[in-house]
């Protein structure tokens, strides 16, 4: 008898990681209420069809929190405003505005009173003052009662007699709603390791906080998708953050459900050869999924589909791949009955949408009748948000499709993991190209100016831990926990979503809170190595451009230069300047000059001059001025002195233009420089004693570009930008400047 068609279900639920972990607060609700209304009815409608086997893939971090909510240790706004016995008038605005947060024609039209009490808020308006007491404790019930799933309001005593009540609930009643999201949110985790230990379900895990791994790993990833993309002027290169990610999320995964994943989720389906390299050194894992249009570009192939969209040939499709050089397989999605399930069949008759999916299948399976080999369709999406569109919170439609399963022998569901034990991959991949399930790019995530400018930041954070870390000498516990803490909300700022919410697609109206959240972690991580929280965190980041000046956040050491298209992360506690934006009448054309950084550590000055075109044949020149103020740093001798040096990068060598002080003139000898040059982009370093730079020094910069004797550009364009260089004796064992300043300030504009 030929094979059935294997269907691998694969359902992946993550919320963003919503606690603030200084505060311990939690910004947004959306993991209590998709317990209560998703996660634990999903898996009660799986177990009641026991032969539908399936994966269910779990975010650790959302994991955390609904752990924390079971034990009452998490409270986000709407939960706190719902438990309160006075309301003052801010929390019946929030109310007002917030209460309704559900979709209407599924789960507030259908209710009588919730309906009205949504007619009376548009008919009043903001005027919480029109408002009785009663229409206050209705909404707060409604609202919290309308996101449990219908299913479990019949089911469970306490909540039917609720909803036969129907209004003028009092604050015992909201209680008893509220004590019940609790009990879901402590019950999911249970259910999930009961089913998996009685084998229906795989549980797959993602890493911890949700990354997009290949990113992390290395931004310049983002370029084998879409090689125009911009990418942060700050190189993203964090193979060991992807580590911990994973290394952190199997840990977890072992604890709370008692075994090791051998299944993987990345984020967005986000994959790439260095990911795979990653993984296979991940004691345990065995596969990982994606989507079709990888498979796609890596055969140098398209799907073919019919007019209906039926796969003229789905064996290539339906079958894992083995990445040579790798033993970790890669399951491949179905986008088109995947995203039926996401996006079409919520407007349709459940029963008919159940069927329709059932008879794809099938038309799938005729097809494969002649070939011998067995094949699964990978079916594989989010696994709460849609059913909010569903009649019935999906319940029909799931329960026609798993009993059609049940029933059906051409079909057989199936775990990845049981595939792979049964039938082994058969199929190679000489190579896996990067991308992700949205498009096949990395564009959700980087590219524009706020999702680049939001990497830059995460870049400077994290190279000031880093430069913290490597100081730690390893005997004081106090430092290693606030190390701790900082790592941890560097590990919380790498998560995919903030990043997502900065992409112009997916922004939200008003104030975005998930900006708020982000620059929150980031400011965690000062606050946990003590140090003062950086003004730019507390400017917004969505809705403006990169900024046109940077300080000086820490030392700078480049160990090998490079003229790469994209600064290094080495470069995140640079300063930088960038040509000022051109207002009124009078237009600058395009800006020659992308970016200047510098940098210092206790043996050189660093510089990095990035161009918007190729340099060619023009000259490059930076005129760096120091003056030696009058401190303990310096010699009398030296004191008041100041020196120009202009470098030519052609020549690399620091030419002496001048020495004064006073009436009395010097000529100083040239210095030699270490430079590495690109297409556009030029990074040099200068030996500090060599330009006799021994004390505290105040220090002007301006890079110049040539065109024979014509002058291109300057940069500033007027005047120098202005830093602080500390005195090179305020170092660590590391090169790390631990005393003087690292404050840069660049020249008013004229």
């Amino acid at each position: 008898m030929a094979h059935p068609l294997y269907v691998a279900f694969v359902w992946h639920l993550h919320q963003p990681f919503y606690k603030d972990i200084d505060s311990g607060r939690y910004f947004l609700p959306w993991v209590r209420l998709h317990a209560v209304k998703d996660y634990l009815h999903l898996a009660e409608v799986i177990r009641d069809y026991p032969r539908v086997h399936q994966t269910i893939n779990t975010v650790p971090s959302l994991l955390v929190q609904l752990e924390e909510y079971a034990t009452g240790q998490a409270v986000d706004p709407f939960l706190a405003v719902s438990e309160k016995e006075e309301l003052e008038p801010d929390d019946r605005q929030f109310i007002l505005r917030n209460f309704f947060s559900i979709n209407w024609d599924r789960f507030v039209w259908p209710v009588p009173r919730y309906a009205q009490l949504a007619r009376l808020r548009e008919a009043a308006g903001d005027d919480v003052g029109l408002f009785s007491e009663t229409f206050w404790t209705d909404l707060i019930a409604w609202f919290n009662l309308a996101w449990i799933d219908p299913g479990a309001r019949q089911r469970d005593a306490r909540l039917r007699a609720l909803v036969e009540k129907g209004q003028e609930f009092d604050r015992s009643d909201i209680a008893t709603i509220l004590a019940y999201h609790r009990e879901v949110c402590g019950q999911i985790i249970p259910t999930y390791r009961k089913l998996a230990e009685q084998g229906q379900i795989e549980l797959s895990t993602s890493p911890f906080f949700h990354p997009i791994l290949p990113l992390l790993i290395d931004s310049r990833v983002a370029r084998e998708a879409h090689p125009d993309v911009a990418l942060p002027r700050l190189r993203i290169a964090y193979p060991d953050d992807a580590v911990e990610q994973m290394q952190r999320a199997i840990a977890h995964h072992q604890r709370v459900f008692g075994r090791s994943p051998a299944g993987l989720w990345p984020p967005e389906g986000a994959v790439s050869p260095d990911l795979i390299a990653l993984l296979a050194r991940m004691d345990g894992i065995r596969w990982i999924a994606t989507d079709e249009h990888l498979l796609a570009r890596a055969l140098h192939t398209s799907f073919s589909r019919d007019g209906a969209g039926h796969l003229t040939a789905p064996g290539v499709l339906y079958r894992p791949y083995r990445v040579d050089g790798s033993n970790i397989a890669v399951f491949f999605r179905d986008q088109v009955l995947s995203d039926r399930i996401g996006f079409v069949y919520q407007h349709m008759d459940s029963i008919r949408a159940a069927d329709d999916l059932i008879d794809r299948l099938l038309h799938a399976w005729q097809i494969l009748q002649s070939d011998e080999e067995p094949h699964v369709v990978s079916i594989i999406l989010d696994g709460e948000n849609c059913w909010e569109t569903y009649p019935n919170n999906g319940d029909d439609f799931l329960r026609r499709l798993f009993e059609r399963l049940s029933n059906e022998e051409r079909l057989a569901p199936i775990t990845p993991t049981e595939f792979l034990d049964r039938f082994g991959v058969r199929a190679t991949l000489d190579h896996l190209p990067a991308g992700s399930w949205i498009g096949g790019t990395f564009d959700t995530w980087i590219g524009e100016p706020d999702q680049n400018h939001a990497w830059e930041l995460l870049a400077v954070a994290r190279s000031r831990l880093a430069a913290r870390e490597r100081a730690f000498s390893g005997q004081d516990d106090r430092t290693a926990e606030a190390l701790q803490r900082a790592r941890l909300a560097v590990l919380v700022a790498e998560g995919s979503d903030w990043f997502w919410w900065y992409f112009s697609r997916n922004r939200p109206r008003g104030e975005n809170p998930f900006d708020v959240a982000f620059r929150g972690h980031l400011a965690n991580v000062y606050r946990a190595l003590g140090e003062p929280v950086p003004s730019w965190l507390n400017q917004p980041v969505s809705g403006r451009s990169m900024p046109r000046q940077k300080e000086i956040s820490g030392p700078v050491t480049i160990t090998v230069l490079s003229g790469e298209s994209a600064a290094g992360s080495e470069w995140a506690n640079a300063g930088f300047v960038e040509p000022e934006t051109s207002t009124g009448a009078m237009q600058h054309g395009v800006a020659y000059f992308r970016r200047l950084f510098y940098g210092y550590d206790a043996a050189y000055l660093y510089f990095r001059i990035e161009l918007e075109g190729p340099i060619g044949d023009d000259i490059i020149r930076l005129l760096i001025t120091a003056e030696h103020p009058a401190s303990p740093d310096v010699s009398a001798s030296q004191a008041g002195r100041e020196a120009t040096w202009e470098i030519n990068l052609r020549d690399r060598v620091a030419l002496p233009v001048s020495e004064t002080r006073g009436t009395a003139s010097q000529a100083p000898h040239p210095v030699p420089i270490e430079a590495a040059t690109g297409d556009r982009a030029v990074e040099l370093r200068v030996n500090r004693s060599a330009l006799g730079l021994v004390g505290s020094s105040v220090l002007r910069l301006q890079a110049s570009a040539w065109r024979g004797d014509h002058l291109i550009e300057s940069l500033p364009r007027t005047d120098a930008v202005i830093f602080h260089l500390a005195a090179p004796h305020g170092t660590g064992e590391a090169g790390e400047v631990v005393e003087g300043e690292h404050h840069a300030q660049p020249q008013a504009d004229s």
